[in-house]
């Protein structure tokens, strides 16, 4: 017997009676694996000779042998045998005409039509044969007597009986392909979560990439503008400041990882202030301090840059004397506080409700990067000095480079 679809009906559309079309549907029918016919012709022999030894073991407990057991016996199996050779084609209508799903009008009708057709025809046909073979083998004429009166009765419970066997048939091979889609389905959802939560994390990483890279050229066009100004006045510090420009550019290209140790992004951060240095001279001051424990931490790399960027922006604005900024990192509930303060003016009242790219830029990866778990918040005041100064606080969850 075949196992896949009938050969009759290669290159025909199934019907539309599934509830949506997809993974196990009738628009790609060998996707989804049917009971197969030799199972079903193995289970209807086997409930055959169930009911025949059934039969056998009543007669012998009623303590009476009839002279026609032995036919008797012959026509449990002849109706079952006829059954299992009917079992194909009760599966390829199960398979044409499905019944998961939302079965449609005609599949129900084509069903119960079938079964009224199959289980008469069936029943005359095994009879027939159990007649026939009954009259030619059977030298009694009792026995012959017994077979001719009572074949009425048997067509009948036959009839009824093939009906129900029918429609079992059905059910089973309805169950096998509901389990097939059921199993399909979840290996389809589980795959669509693998390949959502890679897409997402791509997706996370370009986003963060984007903003790196627009970060980059960012503090670049600034420092580029300031060479520009000091090369016609201040050669030697123009050419210093290319020197450290070069060594902060070749280290940040080198990094590719999304997180650092504060002990690496402060290695980063050293080489950005030497130009700044270069460039503002005594007119800028830099304290930094940091725990030993913080240096440990895991910290967005290249995110300290723009935020001294944007505290150098603001505190030297409109000023001639000497800015101080300080930057400091310590271990606090659980998490890495960092503070920048600066003595300078305090934020402009024209920054007051929007970002620079720097601030802006930073917010976002944290959030990219931690969720909720993350602040950045900018207020006046600093702690020394004698101008309002303005402070950038940040908070990200603390997690030991050394685990």
């Amino acid at each position: 017997m075949t196992t896949g679809p009938d050969p009759g009906m290669t290159g025909t559309r199934p019907p539309r009676s599934l509830a949506k079309p997809g993974i196990g549907s009738d628009d790609s029918p060998m996707t989804t694996p049917d009971v197969r016919g030799s199972r079903v012709i193995g289970l209807t022999l086997l409930v055959g000779i169930f009911f025949t030894a059934q039969r056998l073991l009543m007669t012998l407990a009623s303590g009476r042998r009839p002279p026609g057991l032995s036919f008797d016996i012959l026509q449990e199996l002849l109706y079952w045998g006829v059954w299992a050779l009917l079992g194909p084609l009760v599966l390829a209508l199960a398979r044409r005409f499905p019944l998961h799903g939302r079965p449609s009008l005609g599949a129900v009708a084509v069903h119960l039509g079938s079964s009224l057709v199959l289980a008469p025809a069936h029943s005359f046909v095994a009879f027939g044969l159990h007649r026939v073979l009954t009259l030619a083998l059977a030298t009694d004429p009792v026995v012959r007597e017994q077979v001719v009166s009572g074949q009425s009765v048997g067509v009948v419970w036959g009839v009824f009986m093939g009906f129900f066997w029918y429609w079992v048939m059905v059910a089973l091979a309805t169950t096998v392909r509901l389990r097939h889609l059921y199993a399909a389905e979840r290996l389809a959802a589980a795959d669509l979560a693998g390949r959502s939560a890679t897409l997402e994390a791509q997706l996370a990483r370009a986003q963060l990439d984007a903003l790196r890279a627009q970060l980059h050229p960012h503090f670049l066009f600034n420092t580029l503008n300031t060479i520009s100004v000091l090369a016609a006045e201040q050669g030697d510090k123009a050419r210093q400041m290319i020197l450290r420009l070069a060594s902060l550019l070749r280290r940040s290209l080198d990094e590719a990882q999304d997180e650092v140790t504060l002990e690496q992004e402060l290695s980063i951060l050293e080489d950005y202030l030497d130009i700044q240095r270069v460039r503002f001279g005594d007119r800028l001051a830099i304290r930094i301090t940091v725990d030993a424990e913080a240096r440990q931490a895991r910290v967005p790399v290249l995110f300290l840059q723009p935020l001294i960027e944007n505290v150098i922006q603001h505190a030297t604005w409109g000023r001639d004397d000497a800015t101080t900024i300080a930057l400091s990192a310590t271990r606090l509930d659980g998490t890495l506080a960092i503070s920048v303060e600066d003595d300078g003016p305090g934020p402009r009242p024209a920054a007051v409700g929007r970002e620079g790219i720097g601030l802006g830029n930073t917010r976002e990866r944290l959030r990219r990067l931690y969720g909720d778990r993350a602040s950045l918040t900018l207020a006046s005041g600093a702690s020394h000095g004698t101008r309002p100064g303005a402070r950038v606080d940040l908070r990200i969850p603390f997690a030991s480079a050394s685990g």
